[in-house]
């Protein structure tokens, strides 16, 4: 599908003042590929309306749906942030073309009045010079880098023809939405909604398989293009004879403007690279086809063991990532069944906190250097203020073995998730914010 051209632009214009004048933008969701404006509108059914910007470089494109053309592809983008913010909740108030600059439209929302400055949308739908600039008083921002447009003394054609090649209205915006609003991408991702798990891992075999077999054709294209040049051949002829009775299409391989011997260097040493490559290409054509043999099992047994192995691996990750028994010190706390683990040295200390998750209770002595103590807990769990004093009292006998009775000790505690280690630090200190405070008297 072309751009639309700018005879067919104006068209568009008349057909989008007539379907969204005073209507109200409600939404705004952005794409990679583009932006997706939700109008409410007032005075006509469907009441709502989908107006695509498609910034596609060679093909921009506008056009208005009812029913969201992008409806999984939703991404932030910074012009989407600024149009959420300066444009949502204002009505449509214009539409109109600047001629004189091609095929660039703008559109105004919210009216101008005492005080008030309506935001300007301006697409430039200029196939290499596509954009979409957003202005609110003196802020702007736009989707590429913006770059000068040059005014025409008269509003630009597109060629003598142009009358007769004016497509309709209907025709352009279901051939772009065959083209980019029902792509593959979102038939794909449509279908994959609802499906059951074996469904979606035999899905993704197939496709893996796919593109091994295409591998394997351009292997072997890439092994035939080698052997089908007889670079040992027309060096042993160059050595024999020379350039007499040389074949025609060997010619394309000589380099004439050097000497006989050096082509017959050159002729011995391709054969030679020709060797290896293929000895090299067929064995990656040797591992592309196990991994075929491999892939072409879709069984339900071979998902059933997979799945197994992979939740096996992923228990072992988990594992790994916590605690080491043996390694630090331990504190299991009676009737919540939470455990609490202290380090012995400062490599323990940042290892400790590596290890923990977001959630976890970091303690630590206030205004005294001391091991780290972390609660490990689930994420919906909460830490009752008796487990923290017992916690706080361990980490205090832990830490003054020779401490004098009756003193108090203030314990900082706070979620692993505001606790940072201190960059090339190797006294194990870190950086902490949010924290509480429980005093622990012995």
């Amino acid at each position: 599908m072309k751009t639309p051209s700018f005879n067919e632009l104006q068209t568009l214009v008349e057909y989008f003042s007539d379907e969204l004048l005073g209507s109200q933008l409600q939404e705004i969701q952005s794409t990679n590929e583009g932006l997706v404006l939700v109008f409410y509108r007032f005075n006509h059914e469907p009441k709502t309306a989908y107006v695509v910007f498609d910034l596609d470089i060679q093909f921009p494109f506008m056009g208005l749906y009812f029913s969201n053309p992008w409806p999984h592809l939703k991404k932030i983008k910074p012009l989407g942030l600024f149009l959420n913010s300066h444009g949502k909740n204002l009505a449509l108030s214009q539409i109109r073309l600047l001629p004189n600059y091609g095929r660039v439209l703008q559109i105004e929302l919210g009216k101008a009045g005492e005080g008030f400055t309506p935001t300007r949308l301006e697409f430039r739908m200029i196939p290499k010079q596509a954009n979409l600039i957003v202005t609110k008083d003196k802020k702007s921002i736009s989707w590429y880098p913006v770059k000068p447009l040059t005014e025409m003394a008269v509003p630009v054609s597109d060629g003598p023809n142009e009358i007769e090649d004016v497509r309709s209205i209907p025709f352009i915006l279901k051939s772009w939405f065959e083209r980019r609003g029902a792509g593959k991408k979102q038939i794909e991702k449509t279908m994959t909604v609802g499906q059951s798990p074996f469904d979606k891992w035999k899905a993704q075999r197939q496709k893996d398989l796919s593109k091994k077999t295409k591998a394997i054709s351009a292997i072997e294209k890439q092994i035939q293009d080698y052997i089908d040049i007889p670079w040992s051949e027309i060096g042993d002829h160059l050595k024999s004879f020379g350039t007499k009775d040389l074949r025609p299409e060997w010619h394309q391989y000589l380099d004439f403007k050097i000497s006989v011997s050096q082509n017959i260097q050159n002729c011995f040493a391709k054969s030679k690279a020709a060797k290896v490559k293929i000895l090299g290409a067929q064995k990656r054509l040797a591992l592309v086809q196990s991994e075929i043999d491999r892939l072409s099992d879709l069984s339900p047994e071979l998902f059933e063991s997979q799945l197994v192995e992979r939740n096996r691996k992923q228990s072992q990750t988990q594992k790994s990532n916590r605690v080491v028994e043996g390694r630090f010190r331990k504190l299991v706390l009676d009737g919540s069944g939470l455990t609490c683990y202290m380090g012995k040295s400062a490599k323990d200390n940042l290892d400790l906190l590596r290890r923990s998750k977001a959630w976890d209770m970091w303690m630590h002595l206030k205004d005294y250097p001391s091991a780290h103590a972390i609660i490990h807990r689930q994420k919906d769990q909460n830490i009752t203020p008796s487990d923290l004093k017992k916690v706080a009292e361990w980490l205090v006998r832990e830490n003054f073995k020779d401490r004098i009775q009756g003193t108090r000790y203030a314990v900082v505690y706070v979620e692993c998730r505001h606790v940072r280690p201190i960059k090339g630090d190797k006294l194990g200190r870190v950086t902490y914010h949010e924290g509480r405070e429980i005093l622990i008297a012995l």
